[in-house]
């Protein structure tokens, strides 16, 4: 399969038009990477195996103003945030050369041992995803929904608070969920704006807690739960619970099937003149 991947980046690569293929490689300390291939003659880097973690969709907003195609390999769980990304016109499908990476039933490989990445039950894959390649079916793996965190249930608000204070703490301030983050690709970041300036370091519990509510609000709705986040996150923060939980709350109340599975746009991304409830002062 990986030869398969290796020729069809360089057919690729051989266009006049191509930018680059991002995909991933074997780093020298045996990890895997994501890499940019810009050459046909360097596409023996590319690798596909069950330590493919990255999310490499998140690259993409990086080319927007390049006039090349850039090529993509992409899991099927990762094609959820291109077409969120196509929808929110942050990357022109024209612009784009997609290779689907078919998964197995094993999924991506845990962290500790050759068991199956906890963000891999109850994946499904986007329904008529359009691809320009693919290395097999991309059909869903069919494993096993995911347990339900059910650990913050039935505490009290003062408890929850005292557990999401012990959490939050931790952070350090690094930005790596961020940076990570598929959806978080405005060009101009809130924390990274000096005026109006919204926080300074970050270093206070409070400006810790500003930071996730504000990340966590902002991807309800788009987040894909590809756990990168967490992954990424050096103090062990434990961002998916907050992210699952939003997104449990928008699928509960709008009865939405899954972020970037069909056309169906997310519902906090839509407006209708017939909302039952409008906002204050939203009379016409």
């Amino acid at each position: 399969m990986e030869d398969e991947l290796r020729n069809i980046a360089k057919v690729f690569l051989e266009r006049p038009d191509a930018e680059c293929f991002i995909g991933y490689e074997t780093s020298p300390d045996g990890s895997i990477r994501p890499v940019f291939i810009r050459s046909p003659g360097e596409v023996d880097r590319l690798v596909w195996n069950r330590e493919c973690f990255t999310n490499l969709a998140a690259y993409l907003p990086n080319f927007r103003e390049k006039e090349g195609i850039v090529g993509i390999a992409v899991k099927g769980c990762d094609a959820r945030s291109l077409r969120e990304l196509i929808r929110s016109r942050q990357v022109d499908r024209s612009k784009v050369y997609i290779v689907g990476l078919p998964c197995t039933d094993k999924g991506l490989r845990a962290d500790e041992g050759d068991g199956i990445a906890e963000r891999c039950f109850g994946c499904v894959f986007p329904e008529n995803f359009e691809y320009d390649a693919v290395l097999g079916p991309m059909e869903t793996p069919g494993l096993p929904p995911r347990s339900e965190d059910d650990m913050l249930s039935g505490l009290l608000s003062e408890e929850r608070f005292a557990f999401w204070e012990k959490e939050i703490e931790k952070c350090i301030s690094c930005d790596a969920c961020r940076k990570i983050c598929y959806g978080c690709f405005c060009p101009e970041c809130i924390f990274e704006s000096r005026q109006p300036r919204w926080v300074t370091n970050r270093r206070s519990l409070a400006e810790k807690f500003f930071f996730h509510s504000v990340r966590a609000f902002h991807l309800v709705g788009r987040c894909i739960e590809c756990g990168e986040c967490e992954r990424a996150c050096p103090a062990g923060v434990r961002l998916m619970l907050l992210n699952r939980q939003l997104q449990n709350d928008i699928e509960n109340l709008f009865g939405c099937k899954g972020i970037g599975v069909t056309e169906e746009p997310p519902p906090l991304l839509t407006f209708s003149k017939d909302d039952p409830d409008p906002f204050s002062g939203g009379h016409e």
